[in-house]
C-alpha cells in the first residue's frame, strides 16, 4: 500500500541514516483523450485533448493520500508552520497501482513551505532490496518536485513491483517521525502497436497514449515536461492541471513545478 505515513518503517530509517549521498534535485477503462489526425494544426490538437487519467481495472487497490492530506501530524516538521496546506503529497491515483513503461521514471511529489533544505529517497524491489537510494537538496519552496531515477541506478524489470520513499529531513538527521511519503510503481511492457505510435506522436500525442493504456508515471512526466518547456502555455497549463485534479489532486494543482 501506499501513502502518507506518519511514522518510517525501521529499514528506511536505516537506510537513511547509512547514506551520505547528497546530490542536487535534477528531478480498465480507457481515458477521455481526444485525438485530431497528426497533420492537423498543432494548436488545435492541444485544445482538444482531454487528459483525464482513469486507472485500468486490473490495478491494484492503493490507500496513497495523493489527494492532499487534511491532518498536519506526522506531514510536516515540527519547527514548520501547521497552517501549511496542502500537505506533503504523492502525485498519483489513489485507487491503483500507478504503471509505468519507462525503464527509469520519474516521480513527483508536493512538498510545502518548509524550513528543511534535504530529503531522502529510497526505491525498493518487492523482496524489499535497496534499488537505489540517495539524498536530495530542496529550496525549501513549496510547489511540486520531480525525481527522476538517474541512468546509474538499476532499470525496473518488466512484470515487477517497485515501492519507493520521499521523507523530509527536518532537522540534520532523518528520524522515525519524519514526515514522508511513499509510492509503489510497477513496470509493464507496452504492445508494439503502441510503441510505434509513441516514436512518431508529438509529445501532447504521447502524453494522450500514455493516458489510455492507463500508464500514471509516463503520461504525468510528459505532460510535466510539455508544462516546463511551454509555462506560457495556457492549453498546456488547463491540460496539466486537469490531469492532477482527474485523480483527486485539485489542492496541488496549481502549485508550481520546481524543477
Amino acid at each position: 500500500m501506499s501513502g502518507t505515513k506518519k511514522f518510517l518503517p525501521l529499514t528506511i530509517f536505516s537506510l537513511a541514516l547509512s547514506s551520505q549521498i547528497l546530490v542536487s534535485l535534477g528531478v480498465a477503462k480507457q481515458s477521455q483523450a481526444k485525438f485530431i489526425p497528426s497533420n492537423e494544426n498543432h494548436n488545435q490538437l492541444k485544445s482538444s485533448i482531454q487528459i483525464n487519467f482513469e486507472p485500468p481495472s486490473d490495478g491494484k487497490p492503493s490507500d496513497t493520500a495523493g489527494g492532499a492530506s487534511r491532518s498536519p501530524d506526522g506531514k510536516v516538521c515540527p519547527q514548520d508552520a501547521k497552517a501549511n496546506t496542502p500537505w506533503i503529497a504523492p502525485l498519483m491515483p489513489t485507487s491503483t497501482q500507478a504503471k509505468t513503461a519507462a525503464k527509469r521514471p520519474t516521480l513527483f511529489v508536493y512538498v510545502p513551505e518548509t524550513s528543511a533544505r534535504k530529503v531522502f529517497f529510497s526505491l525498493r524491489d518487492d523482496n524489499k532490496k535497496n534499488i537505489y537510494r540517495t539524498m536530495l537538496t530542496i529550496t525549501g519552496q513549496a510547489g511540486i518536485v520531480g525525481i527522476k531515477i538517474p541512468d546509474e541506478a538499476p532499470e525496473l524489470e518488466t512484470g515487477k513491483n517497485y515501492k519507493w520513499y520521499f521523507v523530509v529531513v527536518c532537522g540534520n538527521t532523518v528520524r522515525p517521525d519524519s514526515p514522508g511519503v511513499e509510492g509503489e510503481i510497477r513496470r509493464v511492457e507496452p504492445n508494439p502497436e503502441l510503441n510505434s505510435q509513441i516514436e512518431k506522436a508529438t509529445p501532447v500525442e504521447r502524453a494522450a497514449l500514455y493516458n489510455n493504456e492507463g500508464l500514471w508515471y509516463d503520461t504525468i512526466a510528459t505532460v510535466a515536461e510539455l508544462k516546463r518547456s511551454q509555462p506560457q502555455d495556457t492549453k498546456i497549463t488547463t491540460m496539466w492541471e486537469q490531469l492532477l485534479k482527474s485523480v483527486g489532486l485539485e489542492a496541488v494543482s496549481r502549485k508550481p513545478l520546481l524543477n
